[in-house]
């Protein structure tokens, strides 16, 4: 029994052979590439993430960008607040680094349901002529509804214009289908569109219906102000019926 017993003592003390490991360091070398997508190539955020005027979405700089869209579309004289998060939201579009951003579909489509309404109120009070009732209360021209000039207020055109107007356009982050063509194939008009209604729907949801009928009322349906949804949408009829008068004398000739 003893000698089974340091046996067993003996084979537990047995020394263990150490194994032999060999550490490397491996290198890798990722290139991102920049320019015209190619396929298996991986992309440079940077090259995704400027807009179509060169502003790089993460460098944005507040003062340079969200105080000045604040001044040209007079915010603080109507009393609104927007964030700075909030302003980049509206000005960034669905297809701006394939969505990965805070963009502006659902503010746009509150916004432009809004306008729809104040611009209906706007063609009900100030229509031509608009003729008091005897009792001095305003009579409503139900017949301005469903005119080109009402139609034309609320046109992407009409939207897309103002914006230019006012310069913001170089704020917006987008994505451009073709680089090489013209703004208006690459569905310009549309997304600069969505900018505008997409304040709009800001404003209500955060400061109030209120204060957003004020901005409207004010600042794009100013008969005063050249650059104004009104004037704009006069010029587009305008210009729309002496293309229809130009064609009809052709076809005489």
């Amino acid at each position: 029994m003893e000698n089974s017993m340091m046996f067993i003592s003996r084979s537990l003390r047995r020394p263990v052979t150490a194994l032999n490991c060999n550490l490397q360091s491996v290198r890798t070398v990722i290139y991102l590439h920049k320019g015209p997508r190619i396929n298996g190539l991986r992309r440079d955020p940077e090259s995704y993430l400027r807009n179509p005027s060169g502003v790089l979405f993460t460098e944005v700089n507040a003062k340079e960008c969200q105080d000045k869209v604040r001044s040209i579309l007079q915010l603080p004289k109507y009393g609104i607040n927007l964030s700075n998060e909030l302003i980049l939201q509206c000005l960034t579009h669905k297809s701006f680094a394939h969505g990965s951003k805070p963009y502006n579909e659902k503010l746009n489509l509150l916004g432009a349901q809004f306008l729809k309404l104040q611009t209906c109120i706007h063609s009900l009070k100030n229509g031509s002529p608009a003729k008091s009732c005897e009792n001095g209360q305003l009579s409503l021209q139900f017949s301005n509804l469903g005119t080109k000039f009402a139609k034309e207020l609320t046109s992407k055109n009409t939207a897309c214009t103002f914006v230019k107007l006012h310069n913001l356009d170089p704020f917006i982050f987008w994505k451009m289908r073709d680089p090489i063509k013209d703004g208006h194939i690459n569905g310009e008009t549309t997304i600069f569109a969505s900018v505008l209604n997409a304040f709009i729907g800001a404003i209500l949801s955060t400061n109030g219906s209120e204060k957003a009928a004020k901005f409207i009322q004010g600042s794009l349906l100013d008969k005063e102000d050249l650059h104004s949804l009104v004037n704009i949408a006069n010029e587009n009829v305008a210009s729309a019926k002496a293309k229809i008068s130009d064609k009809e004398n052709k076809a005489f000739l």
